[in-house]
């Protein structure tokens, strides 16, 4: 498996784990320009929309896979979720959420977590 196929299996594992807590699924691979968002959620309870940046790593080796995720590319997220919610209208009275899904995905076994309101 190479490291788009690591991505977009992670992504859709994420994807699968969140919608079975509950969440509603909005929007996958968000893209404005050079930015990306890759999963979007909304919390209908809580009136929450969800950005969630998955990093998936096949070790851990070089760290944490949420490791990954400096405060460069949490500005640039931040940016891109400025953008979704300007296109996006009927989200504009939501609260607003950045979660990490971070997964090693080993030979025998996933580890997973999930982090909520991370940056």
């Amino acid at each position: 498996m190479d490291t788009n196929e690591l991505g977009k299996w992670g992504e859709q594992y994420a994807k699968e784990a969140l919608l079975k807590k509950g969440l509603k699924f909005i929007a996958s691979n968000f893209r404005f320009k050079h930015l990306e968002i890759d999963l979007v959620f909304q919390n209908k309870e809580k009136n929450e929309i969800v950005f969630v940046e998955v990093k998936t790593r096949t070790s851990d080796y070089f760290g944490e896979p949420e490791e990954a995720i400096n405060r460069i590319k949490q500005r640039k997220l931040k940016n891109c979720a400025s953008v979704f919610l300007k296109i996006n209208k009927e989200f504009e009275n939501c609260q607003v959420r950045y979660d990490s899904f971070a997964i090693v995905k080993l030979k025998d076994e996933i580890k997973v977590r999930h982090i909520e309101d991370s940056f």
